[in-house]
């Protein structure tokens, strides 16, 4: 008897729950970054007496830039890109297309330490590396140490040179600084009920997915992480998303590009009633839907909002329900 997806996930959440992951959504890391620049450049103007200026935070998502300085008239956009990852930094999603002037590198590891760094687009098309060799897409990821192994008055004194502030700037002490980063991410958690992520990431369930797939059929292989789409069934391309049910009662799913997969597998589920939901379609079915719904097309793809009638099938889509629908389509 073939079991079915949503209970088979359901045992793999259960059985791993001692890993899941804690922490901020990556979109609220985003804006945690934003947030903690913007109030680190005002505090460090006025501690060197910097008059006359203005700090414009992006007015959303689809700008080309986070924050633009206007300084005695002269005005620049800085594209911000924050991480947290322990090892070493992970700044991904640049466009170099976007209209910034300067690319700011803000480098949080666990320790109570903070590294910055500011480059030009020229200098950090030099060492950006492309998210997806397999494509031509304008996203770029950085993520050496290199540009931190300089120190913070390095830092401000390109950041002076870059701004035409000519002067020497006063760095803040280490603990404002770990002050303000703090309430920042505090204040995005406070905006947003929704901001912190706990559940498995949606590689765990291209794996998992992958892992079920496998116990009825040897014609699957699970593609590497990052590649165009995620798994290859019966020569098809498998794209794989996945979203927790927001407090909007909604299921939100982005970076989705139809022109990179053959059929694509939406997975939501509702944590208040441990129940998961499906639905699967053609890239043409996609398409089409696309065009009939109002969705927001970003840089990297389609985001799309949905509720649960999105969904044909709940947690008893099966294997069979899976091939049948990808061999008559």
């Amino acid at each position: 008897m073939i079991e079915s997806l949503g209970n088979f996930l359901l045992e793999m959440r259960e059985e791993h729950k001692d890993e899941m992951e804690t922490g901020l959504k990556h979109k609220y890391i985003g804006y945690w970054g934003e947030l903690f620049a913007y109030n680190y450049l005002e505090n460090l103007f006025e501690r060197n007496d910097i008059r006359n200026y203005k700090i414009i935070p992006h007015k959303n998502d689809q700008d080309d830039y986070d924050l633009e300085v206007s300084i005695n008239d002269r005005s620049y956009k800085i594209e911000i890109k924050f991480s947290t990852s322990n090892s070493h930094p992970i700044f991904d999603e640049i466009h170099f297309n976007n209209d910034f002037n300067y690319l700011l590198l803000i480098w949080k590891p666990s320790y109570d330490k903070i590294y910055f760094a500011i480059l030009t687009k020229k200098e950090a098309r030099k060492i950006a590396i492309p998210h997806n060799k397999s494509r031509e897409d304008d996203n770029w990821t950085i993520q050496t140490t290199e540009i931190f192994e300089e120190t913070n008055e390095n830092f401000l004194k390109r950041l002076s040179e870059f701004l035409e502030l000519n002067e020497k700037l006063e760095d803040l002490e280490e603990n404002e600084k770990t002050y303000l980063i703090e309430k920042a991410e505090e204040l995005v958690i406070k905006e947003h009920k929704d901001a912190i992520r706990k559940d498995f990431s949606g590689i765990t369930y291209q794996q998992w997915i992958y892992n079920y797939l496998s116990n009825y059929t040897d014609e699957v292989e699970l593609m590497l992480n990052g590649y165009k789409y995620d798994i290859e069934y019966k020569g098809k391309r498998i794209e794989i998303k996945y979203s927790v049910l927001n407090n909007n009662r909604k299921f939100n799913f982005g970076a989705i590009k139809p022109e990179n997969f053959d059929f694509i597998l939406f997975i939501g589920f509702d944590d208040e009633e441990n129940k998961f939901y499906f639905e699967i379609k053609s890239r043409e079915k996609m398409e089409n839907w696309l065009k009939e719904h109002d969705n927001n097309f970003q840089q990297n793809g389609n985001k799309i909002h949905v509720t649960k009638s999105f969904f044909r099938f709940g947690n008893d889509f099966t294997f069979e329900d899976f091939d049948n629908y990808i061999e008559s389509h």
